[in-house]
């Protein structure tokens, strides 16, 4: 049997089957990137503080490429989502499923870039 040897050591057409949309807020203008190849999962987390037990939400986002694709403060939607014209009013309280980019770590593989992963 011959096997051939992947380029990369995921193979993202298999994980990254999802499709988000990236917005961003650069110099007074909301740019809007659909990203057909991506993998986004919604955790919830429990910390454990002085005061009790409390959910926290956060999120990994997963999307293949040589550039990076998201960028802190950045926000993600699954799916195709609508154009914005009001920033300060898109907000994850007011629109359900979106989420803010807190990190933003870039995947290597040799010397190039193969992922950029986000969370928050």
């Amino acid at each position: 049997m011959l096997m051939r040897k992947s380029a990369y050591p995921i193979d993202y057409d298999k994980v990254c089957r999802q499709t988000v949309t990236v917005y961003r807020y650069k110099m007074g203008a909301i740019s809007r990137t659909v990203c057909d190849r991506a993998y986004l999962d919604f955790r919830k987390n429990r910390n454990t503080d002085k005061t009790g037990s409390r959910e926290v939400n956060s999120f990994l986002l997963v999307i293949p490429g040589e550039t990076q694709a998201v960028y802190v403060e950045d926000k993600v939607l699954l799916g195709v989502g609508p154009a914005v014209e009001d920033w300060r009013q898109f907000i994850p309280a007011n629109v359900p499923g979106l989420v803010v980019v807190k990190y933003v770590d870039l995947k290597y593989w040799g010397n190039k870039i193969v992922h950029t992963e986000a969370g928050g």
